[in-house]
This record gives structure tokens, C-alpha cells and sequence, in this order.
């Protein structure tokens, strides 16, 4: 797998201009965030990241598995997700007693659409730095990687829900927790139920890969691989300007500013740095 990996910084560049150009535009509207915008702006901002991270993964994920096994990982995703959010709002496990709020727009049953979406483009940026964490840049995946990439990834994944649902339940109040939590609000159970929705999630599709998808080389550059953990450290961009604008919750944008720079910060810049040492590596060694 590693010796297929391109060097040439502008065949990258070339290669990767439209992933690159969806990059800066999320990063520059998430730099927005301490801006006060009028209703219809914040609105227009907001769909536009979106799209500009839904449209990055789309493009990545097809560039590597084609877009029937990127289809697969989306529909695992969507329906493990829904499920287990469906039967947590009725049951209280595993995540908690909990329910949505009418912010997050439409839903199917008492879960909006917009939560099994999230799961799945930011599901995908957790999984593609978990495959860069162990080397295993192809098609497939093979040997002691079919378990330990869904360790990985759904550890990323909770890295994520602990700065963003403090904000979201507490501040915003786009769900709400029914008991409270140790957490700033959050119960610790919330953090188990990601933990296992992850390791669902990514374990069906690493068997399904390893089943059905032979592991062939993807031929890309290192900065295609690289743009996977910068668009992920964009999703750090408001934990860490939080503090610095707001005037009301500082405890808890403080805590979520710290989280963020021990978790998110650093297992993107390790991604990164995984990426280089690759190529490094293969530098050397003709690979």
C-alpha cells in the first residue's frame, strides 16, 4: 500500500485542487464563528460548511473505495446510527435519557436527519485517520487492521462529542439531557454510547470490506491523505475560539478549549505527521 503513494507536491496539489479548495472554505467560514451574523447570514454560513464538508467527503471517500462502497458506508452508518439514537430516546440506553429539541430540523421518528448525516461525514474523516494511523492506505482492509481501525476510529469519533455536546445540549439546547450529567450536563453514559455506535459502525464496514472489497493500492498523493485529518482539526475551530468571544458559559467553553487542543488538536496532528513518516519511509526505502 505504501508504495503507491505519489511524491510531488504539486502533482498533489493538481490532483487535489477541488478537496483542498472545500477545505479552506469550511476552515474560513468556521473562523467566522466569533462573527455576529444576522439570521439569514448565519443561516447562508451555515448550510454552506456543510455542504462544503458533506461535498469533501463525497469526493474523498469516492477517490478511494468508489462510490458503491462509499454507498455501504453510508447506509451502515445511517441506519446503525438511527437505530441505536431511536432505541437510547426510548430505553435510556446506551447513551442516556435524553431527547431532540426542534433545532435540528426535520426527523425520522424522534431522530433528526441531521444526526445520522453528522455521524456519517465526520464517521468518515475518524475512519480514513484510523486507516492512516496503521498504514493501511488501500481498498480493503486486511489482518490485525480489521479490528483495530474501528478502535481507532470510534476513539476519534468520542474526541469529537466531548467538545461538541456540552455546547449543544447545555448551551444550545438542541437535545436535551432528562437527568443531567456529571459532565457540564452530560452524562458519562452518553460517552460509552458513542464509543459503541462507533465500533458498530466501523466494525460491519471493516467486515463487509474485508468480505466483499479486494485491498487494492490507491494510487493518491501524500496531500490527499493529508487533507483528511485538516478538514477533521477544522472541526476544532470553534472549541478553540469559543473562550476567546464568548461572555456567557466560560466554564464550559474553557473545558471544551481544553479537551479539544488534548484530543482533537493532537490526533489530527499525529495523523498528519503519520502521513509524512510514510512517505518518509518509503523515500528511503524505494518502496
Amino acid at each position: 500500500m505504501l508504495a503507491n503513494l505519489k511524491t510531488g507536491s504539486l502533482a498533489g496539489t493538481r490532483q487535489n485542487l477541488p478537496l483542498m479548495v472545500l477545505v479552506a472554505v469550511y476552515w474560513a467560514l468556521a473562523l467566522l464563528d466569533p462573527v455576529e451574523l444576522s439570521g439569514d447570514a448565519a443561516e447562508a454560513v451555515y448550510y454552506t460548511q456543510s455542504l462544503a464538508w458533506l461535498a469533501f467527503v463525497l469526493i474523498h471517500g469516492s477517490k478511494r473505495y468508489g462510490w458503491d462502497n462509499l454507498f455501504i458506508f453510508f447506509g451502515i452508518t445511517f441506519l446503525v446510527s438511527w437505530s441505536i439514537e431511536s432505541v437510547s430516546i426510548v430505553t435510556g440506553s446506551p447513551f442516556g435519557n435524553y431527547y431532540y429539541t426542534d433545532l435540528l430540523g426535520a426527523r425520522i421518528g424522534a431522530v433528526p436527519l441531521a444526526v445520522p448525516a453528522a455521524y456519517f461525514v465526520a464517521g468518515y474523516l475518524a475512519w480514513t485517520m484510523g486507516t492512516i494511523f496503521l498504514g493501511e492506505l488501500g481498498t480493503g482492509i486486511e489482518g490485525k487492521s480489521l479490528f483495530l481501525v474501528p478502535v481507532i476510529a470510534s476513539l476519534i469519533m468520542v474526541m469529537w462529542d466531548l467538545c461538541l455536546d456540552p455546547i449543544k445540549s447545555t448551551i444550545e439546547g438542541a437535545w436535551v439531557w432528562e437527568g443531567g450529567g456529571a459532565y457540564h450536563g452530560v452524562p458519562i453514559t452518553n460517552y460509552f454510547g458513542w464509543y459503541l455506535t462507533g465500533m458498530m459502525i466501523y466494525q460491519l464496514f471493516a467486515l463487509y470490506l474485508h468480505r466483499f472489497s479486494a485491498n487494492r493500492p490507491v494510487t493518491q498523493t501524500r496531500t490527499y491523505w493529508t487533507l483528511a485529518p485538516v478538514m477533521y482539526l477544522g472541526l476544532a475551530l470553534p472549541y478553540l475560539l469559543n473562550p476567546f468571544y464568548q461572555t456567557e458559559y466560560l466554564e464550559i467553553y474553557w473545558s471544551s478549549f481544553l479537551v479539544c487542543a488534548s484530543t482533537m488538536v493532537l490526533v489530527s496532528v499525529l495523523s498528519a505527521v503519520s502521513v509524512r513518516r510514510v512517505d518518509a519511509e518509503c523515500f528511503q526505502h524505494q518502496c
